[in-house]
């Protein structure tokens, strides 16, 4: 999963799309917007996070960050995935990063037995998606000893990723 920064703008009631045109001229040239999605606007790095709360600023913008985790398009989504993330206007799919924890089973697991712990898994599961032809789980993150322990239940491990 690829780290992005949300911003999310704090628009008056009944100005959205006025802002809209406001902000977007004011950005021009200043910074590149990855995605949007309603009054968020998401970015790549630092820079443009910091570029876009300078515009931000001089426009007397209240923004709230939040850093979001891009799934890859081929991502497999579950049910439970809505109330941990969205897909935005852009159709990217983002998970909110201080919820959720992605994991894979560790490479000396035996297959047989990390089938079996996917299995149990599956149920709390809010996404699936391949990384170097393994698969990378992603869980919520109160959830993360929950997996320790069912990795461990079928003899195997699990490496939380960052």
């Amino acid at each position: 999963m690829e780290t992005k920064i949300g911003l999310l703008m704090d628009v008056p009631d009944g100005k959205l799309i006025n802002f809209y045109t406001q902000i977007e001229k004011a950005l021009a040239g200043k910074a590149e917007i990855f995605d949007r999605d309603n009054e968020m606007l998401i970015v790549s790095n630092e820079a443009q996070k910091f570029a876009v709360l300078e515009v931000m600023a001089q426009h007397n913008v209240d923004t709230d960050q939040m850093a979001l985790c891009l799934l890859p398009e081929d991502a497999e989504l579950t049910d439970l995935f809505s109330d941990y993330g969205f897909t935005s206007e852009g159709e990217n799919n983002y998970l909110y990063e201080k919820l959720v924890v992605p994991f894979r089973f560790t490479e000396d697991s035996q297959q047989a037995d990390v089938d079996q712990a996917s299995l149990q898994i599956e149920e709390h599961l809010l996404a699936l998606y391949k990384d170097h032809h393994r698969d990378v789980y992603v869980v919520d993150r109160q959830l993360e000893e929950l997996m320790q322990g069912i990795a461990k239940a079928y003899r195997c491990r699990i490496e939380i990723l960052a």
